[in-house]
């Protein structure tokens, strides 16, 4: 079921008048403030039709082994992007039905979308506002809930929307270990050792990330925001989910082969990247 967007705001224009319509008067707008609307065109390059290695070697994997999804099944993406996950299913014959805040990357998703896909703009935090008739089987939400602020009216509005059993599967960089500002690598020079320094854990904290930090002049930013893990744990029960698994999720990548490229290679091995938490639908 493909919801129609009602995406004009334009005045009526007074009696035999008709100005041409501008490009940024047409354009959607983001159905939230924190829609990746000015990264979507680099975001959709770095994913491309497949996602980049994180998405094909850690997450996406993962991800569909703990979704579980059967063929004909229906499954609720919420913060979908430009639409991996969903080709993703495709490919299994499971339908997948996204919801973004960005109107550019849902044209994306669009753009390549099968017959087993549907894509629609909205708020990850207003599910209850695009009317969803129909029920899910599982529900996905991959590499966004850092991104949304608040939670709980996220969770709540996907439990409403998944059928009891059903499952829900959510990836996010670790809340532990990748934390804004507050986390980075380090070199003891006496045990020979990398290993991760943290600043703080525990205080909530916002953060303004450069999309690209190296660009002078480039002003696209998003907003990250750490929570312990216990506030997503709380978050999905308070929701009405029951969390059955859990992943930590290592980086597969590495450096050039120096002199410490054994301590980085153990270090990489110990400290996850990603936390991707499995839960059921109770009630």
């Amino acid at each position: 079921m493909l919801l129609p967007m009602n995406t004009s705001n334009a005045r009526f224009p007074a009696r035999n008048y008709k100005p041409s319509p501008r490009k940024a008067d047409l354009a959607p707008k983001p159905a939230a403030d924190t829609a990746w609307e000015q990264q979507a065109e680099w975001y959709d390059q770095l994913q491309g039709e497949q996602g980049d290695d994180f998405y094909g070697k850690l997450v996406l994997p993962a991800a569909l082994r703990r979704l579980g999804a059967t063929r004909n099944q229906r499954v609720l993406d919420v913060c979908c992007g430009q639409g991996v996950l969903g080709r993703t299913l495709a490919t299994q014959q499971v339908f997948t039905f996204g919801i973004d805040a960005s109107p550019a990357l849902i044209a994306k998703a669009k753009e390549r979308a099968s017959a087993f896909e549907n894509y629609v703009v909205g708020d990850a935090r207003k599910l209850d506002e695009l009317k969803i008739e129909r029920r899910f089987d599982h529900a996905a939400l991959v590499m966004a809930l850092q991104d949304l602020d608040p939670i709980v009216p996220v969770l709540r509005g996907m439990a409403e929307l998944v059928a009891p059993g059903g499952r829900l599967v959510m990836a996010l960089s670790h809340p532990c270990f990748r934390i804004p500002k507050r986390s980075m690598w380090g070199w003891d020079e006496t045990f020979g050792v990398q290993y991760r320094r943290l600043d703080g854990y525990l205080s909530p904290l916002s953060s303004a990330i450069k999309t690209h930090p190296g660009r002078v002049n480039d002003r696209s930013q998003t907003t990250s925001y750490h929570r312990p893990l216990s506030t997503y744990l709380n978050a999905l029960g308070e929701t009405g989910w029951g969390v059955m698994g859990a992943d930590e999720l290592c980086s597969h990548r590495r450096g050039t082969k120096g002199p410490r490229y054994g301590a980085e290679d153990l270090s990489f091995k110990e400290f996850p990247v990603f936390l991707l938490l499995t839960a059921q639908r109770l009630r």
